[in-house]
């Protein structure tokens, strides 16, 4: 890091403010915006309401008042957003029996009932019709309106399709589908059961396209406490009604003497909101046309179905505070940044990020000179702990603020992995670096959360910590002030490279490492030799670390009867790894427990066998294997098992798979672990792409038309591998990925061999002479590292050209990964030397032109689909 970028935040402020000032952001004066914003008169900030551009125009004037010039539209501070097909309902939503009893209904999500969107607005009122699934369907043989007349009255009707006809009837299981028929059927309305799991349909469905539903029509769906309540007043069973169907496989309705009453009133509609901006003009003459960006969102919710308003104090008045808060210090001080500094306060978070988004398709202020987006959402509960999205993903730049940050703040500091859900992921695909600030923990929606009124009611200002306020304007202003002078390349693309890096599932498929545990190697500390430990994992942001479990080919009949107990010692390693290490590692055996990681910070360990010969020719051992843990297995290694030709068998003595191989390709579907195809011999990889009905992966292999081996796949085998939905992991060895230098090798062995009378094979030089050995190594190894410097250098270049040639052939990147075979590989390639080095497959890619959705599929996605089809949760 450069001198100037260590100057402390003091100098700063010196050189930033004039001598006198002395005005520091105050938490009393942001929670009285927040008080404003967050009361009752703005009916919970909805974007597209009234309320909501009362809001803005606060918020503007406010900018105004704090030297902010206009950003927006005609020399205002507003961006105006499109709200397509905005959707809102309006009080009262009422749902009512009145005959022959009067009960009353609470609206809401977690309630009695909910009005469906789409539903026609008004009154409804009729009898009850139970129409089963609502479904007509002469092609089927399937009608549930079979002797009814509707007309007039509200049917009930139950989601989806029953499930012996789910497949059948999927055409006509949609609620838009079922809304037309009752409308077409004469009914006044309709009730869709929410009766929980097991009738053929999801919870809450969303309803129907405008127009569908006439004026009065209207649609709720309801809880099964309302759906009871209606056929235990009529004295039936709506779920002897429904098991009947299900048992003897046809409709089963009826009439109820039971009167409902409903109302909803809904609007849906192309609206406008805007985003308020305005800005510091930079004064640097080299700076000025750089940007930084520091924003939250204005809008929240409003007004709920039960007409509770959600006023949204936390959940984001306390941002925007803060932000006009920062707007007011600054200008108090008569503060001059270098680079420019825009104030934006966004439309539509709640609505899927509109306003965000709209201003990254259309931005006021280049992004591709936008140095940092700075964003905070929900920083006014909790404790004093400030979790920063981007802290981990843009480290490099982070450290950049932390060099210049407070030491109470530094403290302060915790990860929060993988962050997205507010505005700033709007930015993150433009290639624009991010952090983002919410004081306290994350969202855990325990009785203990520090933000436990999110999305509710009782989110209002008396929750709002002034002090919390006062941390978050002071810890924004100090990183403005910092980057505003800055002098380092703050728009340098590594930033956003890492990003991409850190943000994607990185897995690679293979690694002998546990051996080097076994043998006693720390694995938490960083080694100076090997290629894997806890360190380097983290440096190389590996989500997910295959480790395989090696046994070799017997070399008698003693040794093969001790395979299952040498791979046993060898897994038992993992979990103890695993338990000795729990805050940075976990074991992985689904595709359910790898998601659970996402945030955790831990890295996965999935365990692998590497040598079939494990089983001992025995499916029970298979299955005891699954059970431990085992989630994949190579079928052989460099020859053949009992069962299974290996690539380094100079001929197949069984041409593939004998019975008991493919019983054990059947057992391995059936257990749901992978199949890997590395070290198989063609025979046998035929074999198994004829027999899985799962995807296969060969977890450390190479492309044969780049690098004769027998160890790397042939163009037809890497067709047929993605026509079977698996991958190849690119194997790192320098052997594999360039073997013309191994052969020129292996010719200097075999002639420095041939002159001490011994075999060139390392394991037949095991029973040699063993000073005669000696002396081979003694010539073999300088001469061989002499060698090795007039051959071609195999790096990171040779190694994306392998994944190049797979998508090549494949059509796509859908079928390549990384297999390292790191700490079973005796040399790596230059750029590689260790899983901390990963980083630098991603710049090649990068650099090669792929696009990021491509690159983070080769990093990991395409394994991670794997997982989620062979690896049942």
């Amino acid at each position: 890091m450069r001198k100037h970028t260590i100057i402390g935040t003091a100098l700063l402020l010196i050189l930033c403010f004039p001598a006198w000032a002395q005005e520091k952001p105050d938490g009393q004066k942001a929670w009285d915006t927040v008080d404003y914003l967050a009361s009752n008169d703005f009916q919970g900030r909805k974007s597209g309401t009234a309320e909501y551009q009362k809001a803005a125009e606060f918020v503007a004037k406010k900018m105004a008042e704090y030297g902010l010039k206009p950003a927006g539209e005609n020399g205002s501070y507003f961006q105006m957003v499109d709200f397509k097909r905005w959707r809102h309902f309006d009080q009262p939503v009422r749902l009512e029996i009145t005959s022959p009893v009067h009960r009353v209904y609470f609206p809401g999500r977690s309630r009695d009932f909910h009005p469906n969107s789409g539903t026609g607005s008004g009154t409804a009122k009729g009898k009850i019709a139970f129409v089963g699934y609502g479904i007509v369907s002469e092609e089927n043989g399937w009608n549930d309106y079979a002797g009814l007349d509707v007309g007039g009255r509200i049917v009930m009707l139950l989601p989806g399709a029953p499930k012996p006809f789910n497949e059948e009837l999927k055409k006509e299981k949609s609620l838009e589908k079922k809304l037309k028929t009752a409308v077409a059927k004469g009914a006044s309305g309709v009730i869709v059961m929410n009766v929980g799991e097991g009738v053929g349909g999801r919870r809450f469905p969303t309803g129907a396209r405008k127009g569908v539903c006439p004026e009065g029509f209207v649609v709720m769906t309801a809880s099964g406490d309302f759906c009871d309540d209606v056929f235990y007043t009529a004295d039936r069973s709506w779920k002897y009604l429904l098991s009947k169907t299900l048992r003897e496989k046809k409709p089963f309705n009826t009439l109820l003497d039971i009167t409902v009453e409903m109302e909803a009133h809904y609007i849906e509609e192309d609206r406008q909101a805007p985003n308020v901006i305005g800005f510091l003009p930079g004064k640097d003459r080299k700076l000025k046309n750089e940007y930084i960006l520091i924003g939250g969102h204005l809008d929240h919710i409003g007004v709920g179905v039960d007409g509770f308003i959600c006023n949204g104090a936390d959940d984001n008045a306390a941002s925007v505070a803060v932000l006009l808060e920062i707007a007011r210090v600054l200008q108090a001080n008569k503060f001059k940044p270098g680079r420019t500094v825009v104030f934006c306060a966004w439309a539509g978070e709640e609505l899927g990020l509109v306003g965000s988004r709209f201003y990254c398709e259309h931005p006021l202020f280049p992004l591709e000179k936008t140095a940092l987006y700075m964003n905070m959402d929900m920083v006014g509960q909790g404790d004093l702990d400030m979790c920063i999205g981007g802290m981990w993903e843009f480290s490099d730049f982070f450290s950049l603020l932390k060099a210049n940050m407070q030491d109470k703040f530094k403290k302060r500091l915790k990860y929060r992995l993988r962050y997205r859900g507010s505005d700033h992921s709007a930015f993150l695909p433009k290639g624009v670096t991010c952090i983002s600030l919410r004081s306290g923990n994350v969202l855990t929606r325990t009785l203990d959360d520090e933000h436990p009124e999110y999305h509710r009611p009782g989110d209002m200002a008396e929750t709002i910590e002034p002090e919390l306020l006062q941390q978050a304007a002071e810890y924004h202003m100090d990183n403005i002030i910092f980057l505003s002078h800055c002098k380092e390349n703050l728009l340098d693309p590594e930033h956003h490279l890492r990003f991409l890096h850190k943000d994607a599932d990185v897995i690679d498929l293979h690694c002998d490492t546990i051996g080097r545990f076994l043998r006693g190697s720390d694995l938490s500390l960083d080694n100076p030799k090997g290629h894997i430990d806890i360190p380097k994992l983290k440096q190389g942001a590996v989500d997910l670390q295959v480790f395989a479990c090696y046994v070799g080919p017997p070399d008698d009949v003693l040794v093969k009867n001790q395979a299952a107990k040498k791979v046993l010692r060898q897994i038992d390693g993992v979990h103890r790894l695993i338990a000795e290490n729990e805050n940075e590692l976990a074991l992985v055996k689904s595709a359910k427990d790898f998601r659970g990681l996402r945030g955790t910070g831990k890295t996965g360990i999935l365990i692998g066998i590497e040598g079939g010969y494990a089983i001992e020719n025995e499916l029970p051992l298979l299955r005891s294997f699954y059970q431990l843990g085992v989630r994949l297995m190579t079928l052989t290694h460099w020859t053949r098992t009992d069962w299974a030709d290996a690539s380094g068998d100079e001929t197949p003595k069984f041409q593939g798979l004998t019975e008991l191989g493919e019983a054990v390709v059947k057992e391995m579907n059936s257990l749901g672990m992978i199949i890997d195809v590395s070290h198989a011999h063609d025979e046998t990889f035929w074999d198994v792409i004829r027999l899985s009905k799962s995807p296969i992966v060969a977890s450390h292999s190479c492309c044969r038309a780049l690098s004769e081996h027998h160890r790397n796949l042939t163009d037809e085998m890497l067709k047929a591998l993605a026509e079977n939905g698996g991958m190849v992991g690119i194997n790192y060895h320098p052997a594999f990925l360039k073997a013309e230098n191994d052969h020129k090798l292996s010719l200097l062995s075999e002639e420095i061999a041939a002159k001490y009378g011994i075999p060139s094979d390392l394991r037949a030089q095991r029973k040699a002479d063993p000073e005669k050995v000696k002396q081979f190594r003694r010539e073999f190894i300088p001469r061989a590292k002499q060698l090795r410097k007039s051959l071609p250098e195999v790096n990171v270049k040779t190694l994306v050209d392998h994944i190049d040639h797979v998508v090549k052939v494949t059509g796509n990147a859908n079928h390549v990964g990384l297999g390292s075979d790191f700490d079973g590989i005796s040399s790596t390639p230059v750029g590689l030397e260790n899983t901390g080095k990963l980083l630098n497959i991603t710049r090649e890619l990068k650099n090669r032109g792929y696009k990021e959705s491509d690159i983070r599929k080769i990093l990991g996605g395409n394994f991670t689909r794997i997982l989620q089809k062979v690896c049942r949760d």
